[in-house]
């Protein structure tokens, strides 16, 4: 999966106080991603992971309102501690998603148990990239999330 050249729709940089392998650890163990996938207040519950070139991802987050929602997602490009890309699908739930976002994560050592990750987000059409920016708060939830994934990669 290439976006060589493409300008992402939503991209966040944060140097997290962890090493790559803390933060792969926690990608990696379905306990650990519960504590940290989503926004500040969501719980989650992972139904499915495998984290691996076409590995699904299958996760019900929990809103502070009580609103599951589902998301299967697969992944398309795994580097262990280096890179995570995977397609957003939809739920069984929710139906298929219309159109296909892709998500990359970059994980790069910056020495002594300190990582800079980017997260990067690419919609595949202009109304998906409205639903997520504007009505998902997608900027915010990403960043919290980061938040909450370096706060699971601190204590591992």
């Amino acid at each position: 999966m290439s976006h060589a050249g493409d300008v992402p729709d939503l991209e966040l940089t944060r140097v997290m106080a962890a090493s790559p392998d803390a933060i792969w650890s926690a990608w990696n163990d379905p306990a650990s991603i519960a504590q940290w996938w989503g926004p500040a207040e969501f719980t989650s519950t992972v139904r499915e992971l495998n984290v691996a070139d076409g590995g699904r991802f299958d996760v019900v987050m929990h809103g502070p309102d009580g609103t599951d929602f589902a998301n299967v997602y697969i992944f398309d490009e795994v580097e262990p501690a280096r890179r995570v890309a995977y397609v957003h699908q939809g739920s069984e739930e929710w139906g298929l998603a219309p159109s296909r976002s892709v998500m990359l994560i970059d994980v790069e050592d910056q020495g002594v148990s300190r990582t800079r990750v980017t997260l990067r987000s690419y919609y595949a059409s202009d109304e998906d990239r409205r639903r997520h920016l504007e009505d998902f708060q997608a900027a915010d939830g990403a960043r919290q999330l980061l938040e909450r994934l370096e706060e699971v990669a601190r204590s591992r």
